[in-house]
């Protein structure tokens, strides 16, 4: 029989206290929120329990502490709050208060059991590190991972020391640095948990395990799991070689951009021989000065700016989106096989139609390979799997389409294929059915055009490769409906991808910006600059690739076609540079085949392809600065994003930043184009750009909305979320 306990707290309190047969319960609520996080009100509520209990106040054989939220624990600490520190000493107060706490409870007189279902994330899991023992459910929804690194921070409740004394330097490393959320059986193998149970008896299986350990009948087993290689840890160099493979990992993938992950490294290295409270010293003050640092600054952004446009469907408010089961794809290529994957994992039936038997074998071959690849690695049973393949179905007829509740066209960017498409869509489909178009260029209006119901039309544009790739761009018409708008908002949000809706226009909004960026790197070539020194300077820059590797991964044919149509409407500020045009006279369409700026062998990229230098034209090879090549490239891009503000392609500045970042990998850890543009300074913009207009004309002219930012001194984003 459950016994509430009176706690002085508030009916909004997230905390609540039973006591059943002397074991007291701990359940964590937050009022008013879908999940848990660590608020400076929660770790309040925490610390007046764990008062009580170390007083006396209340008496108790053992704690579990428990949650109210269905598939979650505790998500993390409020990311709000962390974007509130000013100083390396608030961000260091801000950790020192977490410590506190977890040490007084980790130092409590009795067990404390940590019955854990659903996600475990962050100061989440610093608090089930500091509880004696651990139990979790095998639920799906069961994740237990570190991701302070993606926003530029370091675990600073506990987490740099008690993880690699409990499971060891190597996998404590692995798990912070990656940011991965594993599942409870990888916890408990890795020696994370102690046990892992079904989550209908979660709470039973807590309670007694509490008594258990309490009456010494049961010991924690995390962190010496069977087979444990913890021994080789103490192998005399065997941690320097851990920690110099881990930072030469750490250097490979971010190229020292990001200073949290190598800030880690160096709290792990530095604390490996000191005792608990003085390592808990050395993480604080590390976490102090991340905290502050430009790239967590605009990491936090990106976190905020994200979320909020999952959260905004993009109409009036009341409008529904129509509930979306079964879905078709027309078009089986590459873009189609991917959308039919990304919507078949997610629950849906997909129909993929293509025009010929072989087009569509050879898509749904494509999307069944690459379900079951993704399948396999999540570790899902066979049949399982076999239910998620039978969900895509390959057709050559239109059979089918008049229960579909969503059909996205994703034929080859041709104005009258699509067309001719899109009209038979039309007349095999249902009138409430949407009809989308994934088109990457192609005006949304101009695609309505001349169909019955342009109001049920809309445009969403995938990025290569779908499965990859988080951005979905929802274009919206003057005359698309807003249930339609709402409807693909809530399907892209539940296939996994975070959206953001833009108004119709040439191009949209990232392969807009892309344009002048993708033809600056051209024109760069033809003035004599190496293949490898453009796209050096923008890796080096935080670009993902270079954009010349990004010119082979899109295709010739197709940047050709999307960049005159981007030429075409600008009125003449941009001039198209003709090397793409010279490389496709020679057969060349990039990596599809074989023969890009690069050399290519097995599908492998090699070194850039000298004869590429003799199809435009032998220029004199000049050597142009990586800072000129980043000016010129970078600069260009966000030009041309302020553009598309002015001119209403986005709603507001923030949505232009998640673009650009989850679209094509503009560095996050510098907020996106006016993230960046706010903190350069719009002033120090336009006077660069000015410097550029005269050298190389009016395709550096800069936006006459950048020009008032500058006059004026105000913000392209308004980050109340950072305090400013």
């Amino acid at each position: 029989m459950s016994t509430r306990i009176h706690t002085e707290t508030s009916p909004d309190s997230a905390v609540s206290l039973l006591m059943e047969e002397g074991i007291a319960i701990l359940r964590i609520d937050q009022p008013g929120k879908s999940v848990n996080v660590l608020s400076s009100d929660v770790v309040a509520e925490l610390a007046g329990i764990v008062e009580r209990l170390e007083s006396g106040g209340i008496r108790a054989r053992a704690l579990v502490i428990t949650s109210g939220k269905p598939g979650v624990w505790v998500a993390g600490a409020d990311v709000g709050q962390l974007a509130m520190v000013r100083t390396a000493a608030d961000g260091q107060t801000l950790s020192r208060d977490g410590q506190r706490l977890l040490d007084r409870l980790e130092g409590l007189s009795i067990p404390v059991i940590a019955a854990i279902d659903g996600a475990t994330l962050g100061g989440g899991l610093e608090i089930a590190l500091a509880c004696t023992y651990r139990i979790a459910t095998d639920s799906p929804k069961t994740k237990l991972g570190f991701p302070e690194v993606q926003l530029g921070l370091i675990p600073g409740a506990g987490g740099t020391q008690r993880l690699p004394r409990l499971i060891g330097v190597a996998a404590a490393l692995d798990l912070m640095l990656s940011s991965r959320q594993i599942d409870a059986k990888r916890a408990r193998k890795m020696g994370l948990v102690d046990e892992v149970v079904p989550a209908p008896i979660l709470l039973q299986r807590a309670v007694a395990a509490a008594g258990e350990v309490a009456d010494g009948k049961l010991s924690p087993r995390a962190g010496r799991p069977r087979g444990s290689p913890l021994w080789m840890e103490k192998i005399p160099g065997a941690l320097a070689v851990i920690l110099r493979k881990a930072r030469g990992d750490v250097m490979e993938k971010t190229g020292g951009h990001f200073p949290a992950p190598l800030r880690l490294l160096e709290v792990v290295e530095r604390t490996l021989d000191k005792p608990l409270p003085e390592g808990l010293e050395i993480e604080a003050a590390a976490f102090g000065e991340l905290a502050v640092s430009p790239e967590a600054r605009a990491l936090i952004h990106v976190f905020f700016i994200s979320t909020a446009a999952k959260n905004d469907p993009g109409a009036p408010e009341g409008t529904t989106p129509h509930p979306v089961e079964r879905v078709a794809v027309v078009g089986a290529g590459f873009m189609g096989a991917g959308i039919a994957t990304v919507t078949a994992e997610n629950g849906m039936r997909v129909r993929l139609k293509d025009a010929s038997p072989e087009g569509v074998a050879r898509g749904v071959r494509t999307a069944t390979r690459s379900l079951r690849a993704r399948a396999e690695k999540r570790r899902r049973p066979e049949h399982e799997i076999i239910k998620l393949l039978d969900r895509v179905e390959g057709t050559v007829e239109y059979t089918g389409f008049g229960s579909t509740d969503l059909v996205v066209e994703a034929v080859f960017e041709d104005l009258e294929l699509k067309h001719r498409v899109l009209r038979e869509i039309e007349g095999v489909v249902r009138e409430e059915t949407v009809i989308a178009s994934n088109t990457s260029s192609i005006p949304i209006a101009s695609l309505a055009s001349p169909l019955a119901r342009p109001e049920q039309v809309i445009g969403l544009h995938f990025f290569s490769p779908v499965e990859k790739m988080p951005l979905v761009e929802i274009i919206m018409t003057r005359e698309t409906s807003p249930e339609v708008v709402v409807t693909c908002h809530a399907w892209a949000k539940r296939i996994g991808k975070t959206p953001i809706i833009v108004n119709d226009s040439p191009g949209f909004y990232v392969n807009r910006i892309l344009g002048p960026y993708m033809n600056e790197a051209a024109i760069l070539l033809e003035e004599g600059a190496e293949i490898e020194d453009i796209d050096e300077a923008m890796t080096d820059w935080g670009f993902p690739v270079g954009p010349v590797t990004l010119y082979d991964e899109v295709g010739f044919d197709v940047a050709a076609k999307s960049g005159k149509i981007l030429a075409q409407a600008s009125g003449g500020r941009i001039v198209l540079s003709t090397v793409l045009d010279r490389l496709i006279e020679d057969g060349r369409q990039g990596r599809k085949n074989g023969r890009g700026f690069y050399r290519y062998a097995d599908g492998e990229k090699r070194d850039p392809d000298d004869d590429v230098y003799k199809l435009i034209g032998d220029p004199e090879p000049r050597d142009h600065s990586p800072e000129e090549i980043q000016e010129r490239l970078v600069l260009a891009m966000v030009n041309e994003a302020v553009y598309a503000l002015s001119e209403g392609v986005l709603r507001r500045a923030d949505d232009g930043d998640v673009g650009a970042v989850f679209g094509f990998g503009f560095p996050p850890f510098r907020g996106g184009p006016f993230w960046y543009l706010d903190a350069t300074g719009p002033a120090v913009i336009v006077e660069r750009l000015r410097a550029l207009e005269s050298r190389y004309g009016p395709r550096f002219t800069p936006a006459p909305l950048l020009v008032h930012k500058a006059a004026t001194g105000e913000r392209f984003s308004h980050p109340d979320h950072l305090g400013e």
